[in-house]
C-alpha cells in the first residue's frame, strides 16, 4: 500500500460514505478524500454519526469541503457569508476527525464582478483572510486548488495562484493542484510545478483532452504525466496524491497505470 496515494469519494457522489470506506479497505487504499457534500455531507448533524464511522477505519483523510452553490468570491455579501461559514466548518470538521488537509475552491465571477476581475479578486481576499485567521485555532493544513478554464473561475494559472500564497495575510494557506484543471488551461505543468512548489502540499490526479474537465482514467486523455512525475521528483515532492475520478474501476485502472509507469517510486 503506498500510503500517499489515496481516491476521492467523488465515485461514490451518490452512494454512502460507509460503501466508499468498504471499497477502498477492500482495494487496499489507505487514504480517502472526503467530498463533503450530498451523501458525504459534514455538517453538525452529521459529524456526529461521520466520527464514529471513521474509527472503524484505519484510512488517512482529507476533506474537500462543499463546492455545489458555494462561492467565497460572491458579490452577494449573504451568499459569501454562508459560504465562508461553510468553509469554516470544514476545518473544524477536519480537526474533529484527525484529519489532515483540507482542500478548497477560490470561488468564481459573479454576474456582475465578471466584468470587474480586480473587485472578485478584493472579495476573495477578503474571504480567504476571513478563513485564514479562523484556521489559527485549529493548525488544519488549508490547500486552495487552481480552478479549469471557464469564463467565471478565478486562480487558474500559476501567477493567480501565487499571488495568493504569497500574501503574507495569507501565510498559511498552501496549494492542492489540480492536473486535470490545468490541462484545460494549457499551461505547461511542469513549469507550474517548479513555481508552485513551496506551496504544493496536494494532488488530484485525473486525464481530460484538454477541452473539458472529464476525470477521465490516467492514460485515456491528453495529459503528459511523464512530464508531471519527473517535475515532482524535480522539486523533491512527498505530498498526498489523490485520484479523483466519478468511476471506481477508472481508480483502479488509474492506480494500475501509474504502477504500470514506476511514477510512484
Amino acid at each position: 500500500m503506498n500510503k500517499r496515494l489515496g481516491f476521492s469519494s467523488l465515485a461514490f457522489y451518490e452512494d454512502s460514505l460507509e460503501n466508499a470506506l468498504s471499497w477502498g479497505e477492500l482495494n487496499n487504499f489507505g487514504l480517502l478524500e472526503i467530498v463533503a457534500e450530498n451523501n458525504h455531507a459534514i455538517d453538525e448533524e452529521t459529524l456526529p454519526r461521520i466520527k464514529d464511522l471513521l474509527a472503524s477505519y484505519s484510512f488517512d483523510y482529507t476533506v474537500h469541503s462543499p463546492f455545489s452553490d458555494i462561492n467565497i468570491s460572491s458579490l452577494n455579501k449573504s451568499i459569501r457569508k454562508e459560504s465562508i461559514r461553510q468553509v469554516k466548518y470544514s476545518i473544524f470538521a477536519v480537526n474533529e476527525i484527525g484529519g489532515k488537509v483540507m482542500t478548497f475552491h477560490p470561488g468564481r465571477h459573479s454576474a456582475a464582478t465578471s466584468k470587474s476581475r480586480e473587485g472578485t479578486k478584493k472579495i476573495l481576499f477578503d474571504s480567504l483572510k476571513e478563513i485564514s485567521d479562523y484556521n489559527k485555532d485549529y493548525g488544519v493544513t488549508i490547500a486552495l486548488e487552481n480552478m479549469p478554464d471557464t469564463f467565471i473561475t478565478t486562480m487558474k494559472i500559476s501567477q493567480e495562484v501565487l499571488e495568493v500564497l504569497e500574501n503574507k495575510q495569507l501565510s498559511e494557506i498552501k496549494h492542492t493542484m489540480d492536473v486535470g484543471h490545468l490541462e484545460t488551461n494549457n499551461v505547461d505543468i511542469g513549469e507550474y510545478i517548479h513555481d508552485l512548489r513551496k506551496y504544493l502540499i496536494h494532488m488530484h490526479l485525473h486525464d481530460n483532452f484538454g477541452e473539458f474537465d472529464n476525470h477521465l482514467p490516467l492514460g485515456e486523455g491528453n495529459i503528459n504525466f511523464q512530464l508531471i512525475f519527473r517535475a515532482l521528483m524535480e522539486i523533491n515532492y512527498s505530498g498526498r496524491i489523490i485520484l479523483e475520478m466519478a468511476k471506481t474501476d477508472d481508480i483502479l485502472k488509474s492506480r494500475e497505470y501509474l504502477e504500470e509507469k514506476k511514477y510512484l517510486i
